[in-house]
């Protein structure tokens, strides 16, 4: 699958295309509008936001992108995934885990508590493949779909939307998704180790012009930036950037990972501003509303003690060969396999002509519980 080389990201279509296809789609996922955020901030980075009255979980998602229709297509597929990790979700089997064949480790998952114990809990399983293998693979339907009632059963799993994609097709749903836990892994891991995987890159070194744009939208704005180039076993770029102004004194953050490292920065960076739209927007009850913020004279945060770096010298080696989707998933998957030990398992929520829905389990690779993009040597954001 040849992938189209978008502004900021890589798809399988042009956004037009992706629009065409996804517009027919809103009355069948509940979303009964998709408005225009850009306005309400003054940087003027395309963030929408996707409407669904009915949700379950979130009413409102955020999507950001360089143009105004790659931002409404990333919140309507934001929304998309939590509508599809709604929908009740049948058991192939169910059983302890002892009891079944599955290739990897209970502990290996997101579990609530280190308890051997949890081998011989009764649960409901699901039929996922290996990324790699194409393999039938049993997962916990639990670490799946999000459920309001339990029954009074236990929560034996942190359930998150870490590994939740869409995109055009399969193949890019699930590597966007493959993408997603290995940012949350690395991030996760560089906070524990205290930020020593991390490199602060020098804003004047970033020359792509997409990411410069970016940057100069920020510091013509006055606003303090931090980017961070965080360096991983599994030699996929990850980055990180934190902003703060004092017409807003909160620092918000956004990190982003992808096998081009100018599409991980530029999406660490818009991220940000999504971050900080969002909440000037106030369409999220689930946000702290900051009113302490205002109420006192802010200083400006403190610079993180470690090392800079050169955007040009970090990235000399990294922009990726040319190769399709599948090529690259291959890849991602294979890097993190050899890292953990064990295969990443996508479950295919939703696959037509219009757009799929994954969900990808990877076995071994940590997350953050939190919702923040941990900020290690300063304060965290």
């Amino acid at each position: 699958m040849t992938p189209i080389a978008l502004t900021g990201t890589v798809r399988a279509r042009t956004a037009e295309e992706t629009w065409s296809a996804l517009g027919p789609q809103l009355g069948r996922l509940g979303i009964s509008r998709v408005a225009r955020l850009t306005g309400l901030d003054h940087l003027g980075i395309p963030v929408w936001t996707a409407v669904r009255p009915h949700a379950r979980t979130l009413v409102t998602s955020q999507g950001k992108g360089a143009s105004d229709t790659l931002a409404k297509i990333s919140a309507v597929l934001e929304s998309a995934e939590l509508w599809h990790a709604e929908q009740p979700l049948e058991a192939d089997v169910s059983g302890a885990h002892r009891d079944l064949d599955v290739p990897y480790p209970l502990r290996a998952l997101p579990t609530k508590a280190d308890d051997p114990a949890l081998t011989d809990l009764p649960m409901d399983w699901v039929t996922g493949r290996g990324v790699i293998s194409g393999a039938p693979t049993l997962i916990p339907a639990d670490v799946v779909r999000r459920r309001q009632h339990r029954g009074g059963q236990p929560e034996a799993f942190y359930v998150t939307s870490n590994g939740l994609a869409c995109g055009n097709t399969l193949t890019e749903a699930t590597l966007h998704a493959l993408l997603e836990v290995v940012e949350r892994d690395v991030l996760h891991r560089d906070y524990v180790a205290d930020g020593r995987h991390r490199i602060l890159l020098v804003p004047d070194t970033v020359t792509d012009p997409y990411c410069r744009d970016l940057v100069d939208r920020f510091l013509k704005a006055g606003m303090w930036l931090e980017m961070a180039w965080v360096d991983n076993a599994y030699g996929v770029p990850v980055c990180a950037a934190y902003i703060w102004s004092e017409d807003y004194p909160i620092v918000f953050a956004g990190s982003g990972c992808h096998f081009d490292p100018r599409i991980a920065l530029s999406r660490a960076l818009t991220e940000a501003a999504q971050s900080r739209l969002t909440c000037i927007s106030g369409t999220r009850d689930d946000l702290d509303s900051h009113e302490d913020a205002f109420a006192a004279d802010p200083a400006r945060p403190v610079p993180a003690h470690l090392p800079t770096g050169d955007w040009n010298n970090l990235t000399r080696i990294r922009f990726p060969q040319r190769g399709d989707l599948d090529v690259h998933l291959a890849s991602v998957a294979a890097g993190i396999a050899e890292t953990t030990g064990h295969e990443p398992v996508a479950f295919t929520l939703h696959d037509a002509q219009a757009y799929a829905a994954v969900k990808v389990i990877s076995p071994g690779l940590e997350m953050r519980i939190t919702r923040s993009v941990p900020r290690p040597g300063g304060r965290r954001a």
